[in-house]
């Protein structure tokens, strides 16, 4: 139990530092675990040239002689344009509201770190300590699309010890163990005009003065695993594959209720009866598993290539569904998700004896199969990276990368439908919009050999 408070507040510690907005990577991945890596766009899993090679592969730390770390610190700045925004009530009237929906983004600042120890010449070991999923926006409180979401927060941070075993000169296997620890917080406008219309009560649907808030806040500690093979035929090739696990997470938490001011109190009394009051809840997520295969090839002393495939199965995510402990029927948002692909290449140069050029292409497949189930918190799209970077060999045994990407998201429209009270806790609006985004990350990592 000690051990688990020692690690909710490490997690803590860190998560102030920011979270991410899901731009940077398809679903609710944080996309950037390594700035090495990130110079290639992710693609370089197979190289293994410091620590952060971790995240990719467990059995990486086999490759790394000695006792390394490295220490990364990520910049995310995302830039979303809600170019078109309205939304219609249950019996398809236009709600009342405005058009802008606000900056839903801002800079983040999110911190990666890995270390590994040789333990002999088969056995290795290795810990990782990184941000895997993240999602961050904000939206103004009386935008057109209040009713789908006003704001969503989710960070996670992972803890990742690992062995790797040398089979043979060639082969090596790796495993690890995950706890992973996710804070969420989620709100959102409730129309109480249409709920009290519905009952023949005065009210008015899609009016922001019979507008309401649920704010959702939880958290909770889950476990997986990864386990990872690679596969080195000469001293210029090296070939990996990994699986990394999902995993369940109960985020139990506080269901926080706001009624309009402009109610009656005897109604509002009614309401709280009826289950509209604060309480707990929680929220049952399962983040997707992966399996991975990379690839890396010194061409000559100058230049090396490498290549990424990667398949997730993001299907796990088939709703959001929050929980009420006060008797009220769930409020569920059916999502739908597919699997999907990743593909990375990317090249290095060696420029010199201190310095070396790396460059990146991936495409990034959304899960989310079409704009019905597209949500503002989640307003996902096919993706595009565009990565550059270096690394600088400062002396014999550390070394600094530096590293930036362009991710262009394709535009994306939202045309949500959330479920009707009673038979969930909703009120049938509709949410139209039109998505245009981007982000730029700048990634900076250290790197020391011991």
């Amino acid at each position: 139990m000690q051990t688990q408070r020692s690690l909710t507040r490490l997690a803590a510690a860190m998560l102030t530092l920011g979270a991410s907005l899901g731009a940077s990577a398809s679903g609710y991945h944080f996309g950037v675990q390594s700035v090495s890596s990130q110079g290639y766009a992710n693609a370089n899993g197979a190289e293994v040239s410091d620590a952060s090679a971790l995240f990719f592969n467990p059995a990486s730390s086999a490759y790394l002689p000695g006792r390394n770390i490295s220490l990364a610190l990520i910049a995310v700045t995302p830039d979303m344009k809600v170019e078109s925004a309205s939304s219609t009530t249950a019996v398809g009237t236009p709600t009342r509201g405005s058009t802008d929906a606000g900056t839903p983004t801002s800079t983040v600042l999110v911190p990666q770190s890995y270390m590994s120890w040789q333990i002999d010449n088969r056995l290795s070991a290795g810990l990782g300590v990184y941000v895997p999923f993240g999602d961050k926006l904000r939206y103004n409180q009386n935008w057109a699309g209040r009713y789908n979401a006003t704001e969503l927060e989710m960070m996670t941070l992972a803890v990742n010890p690992s062995l790797a075993f040398k089979v043979n000169d060639t082969v090596t296997l790796g495993a690890g163990v995950t706890a992973q620890y996710m804070n969420a917080l989620y709100e959102k406008q409730v129309d109480f005009g249409a709920l009290l219309a519905e009952a023949h009560l005065p009210g008015v649907p899609g009016d922001p003065r019979f507008d309401g808030t649920l704010r959702y806040k939880g958290h909770d500690w889950g476990f997986g695993y990864n386990v990872g093979l690679m596969w080195q035929p000469d001293a210029a090739t090296r070939f990996g594959v990994a699986y990394r696990s999902s995993i369940t997470q109960r985020l139990e938490g506080s269901a926080t209720w706001t009624m309009p001011a402009i109610l009656p109190g005897n109604v509002a009394v009614g309401l709280g009866k009826q289950g509209f009051r604060t309480d707990t809840g929680h929220v049952r997520l399962r983040t997707p598993d992966s399996f991975t295969v990379n690839a890396f090839r010194q061409v000559n002393d100058q230049l090396s290539l490498v290549a990424d495939w990667t398949y997730t199965w993001h299907s796990r995510f088939d709703e959001l569904r929050l929980r009420f402990n006060t008797g009220l029927p769930d409020a569920e948002i059916p999502q739908h998700w597919k699997n999907s692909q990743r593909i990375s290449v990317g090249a290095g140069y060696r420029l010199n004896e201190s310095l070396t050029l790396r460059a990146g292409l991936a495409y990034d497949q959304s899960p989310v199969p079409s704009s019905t189930d597209r949500i503002a918190g989640l307003p996902d799209g096919d993706r595009t990276w565009y990565s550059l970077g270096a690394g600088w060999q400062l002396a014999r045994n550390s070394s600094v990368d530096l590293a930036y990407s362009f991710i262009n998201v394709k535009p994306v429209d939202i045309n949500n439908t959330e479920c009707a009270f009673p038979v969930c806790t909703g009120s049938g609006t509709t949410t139209h919009t039109h998505m245009k985004m981007h982000a730029h990350i700048l990634g900076v990592q250290f790197n020391r050999r011991f």
